[in-house]
C-alpha cells in the first residue's frame, strides 16, 4: 500500500483521534463524555503483592471525565482534560462497641489538565508520525479534600493538591492486517509532580483495528512508575486504607493496567464506546477495576 492510501485509511479511522501521535485538523474539535465505575476488595501492597482489604473492605469510584480536542492549526492541538470524581470505601467497623458498616466517600472536581501538542514534521514517505505535547495539572479543590502525608484524614482525597507538568513523546502509524486497518500509537512522559509526591514515568502503547466499516477494536495499556523522590511516602494499609486515599493518591505508587474496549460510529457521525479496565500490577494502590462507556462527537 502506498504512503498516501495509508495516510488517507488511517485518517478515517476514529480511534486515532485521541492518539498522541496525531493533532486534530486545523478548526476541528473532539469531544469525548466518559462515565467510569470501578469497585473492588483488592489492593497492592508495597512490594507489589496483591491482597483484599481487612474488614470485608470495598474501594470504589465513579468518574466523569470530559476531553476536548481542538486543533489551532494542522500541526498544533489544544487539549482539555476535565474530571469529576467520586472516590469511597466501605468496611465493617464496630460503633460503640456494635458491628456497622461504615461508608466514606468524597465528592468533587478532581485534578484538571490543560495543555498543547505538536506534530513533529516527517517525510512525505515516512509511515510514522511524531508529536511532542506539555500538559499542566491544576486541582480544583479545597484542602479538605486533599490527602496529607503527614495527617491523614479518615475520608479518602481526590488528590495532593498541588499543581503537576507532564511532558510527552509519541510515536504511531497505520498498517493492514489482511483487509482490516488498524494504527498503533506508543507514548512515553515524565510527570512532575508538586507537594509531597513522587515524580513518574508513564508509558502507554494503544491499538486499534478496524472490525468492519462501522466498528473498532481498541487495546490500551497504561504504565506508571513512580521514582521515589516523594516525601512522607505513604502505603497501602489494608486495615487503614483511607491513609492513600483509595485510588493512587498516595505520594509513591506504580500501577499497570490494561483496557479493552469497542467503538461504534452511527449513522449520524457520532461514536458510542463501550469497554473496560482493570490494573494488573501495582505498589500502593487500590486493584479495583471495572467498566466505562463513553461518547465521541466532532465539530
Amino acid at each position: 500500500m502506498c504512503v498516501l492510501a495509508m495516510g488517507c485509511s488511517l485518517s478515517a479511522l476514529p480511534g486515532t483521534a485521541m492518539a498522541g501521535a496525531w493533532t486534530q485538523p486545523q478548526g476541528d474539535t473532539l469531544v469525548i463524555v466518559k462515565a467510569l465505575h470501578s469497585d473492588g476488595t483488592g489492593w497492592f501492597d508495597d512490594a507489589h503483592r496483591r491482597g483484599d482489604f481487612a474488614n470485608n473492605g470495598r474501594s470504589r469510584q465513579d468518574q466523569l471525565n470530559v476531553y476536548v480536542e481542538h486543533g489551532l492549526s494542522d500541526r498544533l492541538s489544544l487539549i482539555g482534560n476535565l474530571y469529576f470524581t467520586e472516590v469511597g470505601f466501605n468496611n465493617d467497623e464496630p460503633v460503640d462497641g456494635v458491628p456497622a458498616r461504615a461508608r466514606r466517600s468524597t465528592t468533587g472536581f478532581a485534578d484538571q489538565e490543560i495543555g498543547l501538542r505538536y506534530a513533529l514534521p516527517a517525510a512525505a514517505d515516512d509511515v510514522w508520525r511524531s508529536a511532542v505535547q506539555a500538559l499542566v495539572s491544576i486541582p480544583a479543590y479545597g484542602r479538605s479534600k486533599t490527602y496529607h502525608p503527614g495527617n491523614p484524614g479518615p475520608d479518602p482525597a481526590l488528590g495532593l493538591g498541588d499543581y503537576g507538568l507532564e511532558l510527552r513523546y509519541s510515536r504511531g502509524r497505520g498498517y493492514t492486517l489482511g483487509s482490516h486497518n488498524g494504527y498503533v500509537d506508543l507514548g512515553g512522559a515524565v510527570r512532575l509532580r508538586g507537594s509531597a509526591a513522587s515524580d513518574e514515568v508513564r508509558v502507554d502503547a494503544s491499538t486499534g483495528l478496524s472490525l468492519a466499516p462501522n466498528w473498532l477494536l481498541l487495546g490500551e495499556l497504561n504504565v506508571i512508575q513512580g521514582l521515589g523522590n516523594g516525601r512522607n511516602d505513604a502505603f497501602v494499609i489494608s486495615s487503614r486504607p483511607g491513609d492513600t486515599g483509595f485510588v493512587a493518591t498516595g505520594t509513591n505508587y506504580d500501577l499497570t493496567k490494561l483496557q479493552l474496549s469497542s467503538l461504534y460510529t452511527a449513522p449520524g457521525g457520532s461514536q458510542w464506546q463501550l469497554g473496560y479496565q482493570q490494573p494488573v500490577m501495582g505498589r500502593n494502590t487500590g486493584a479495583a477495576g471495572g467498566p466505562f462507556v463513553a461518547a465521541w462527537w466532532r465539530f
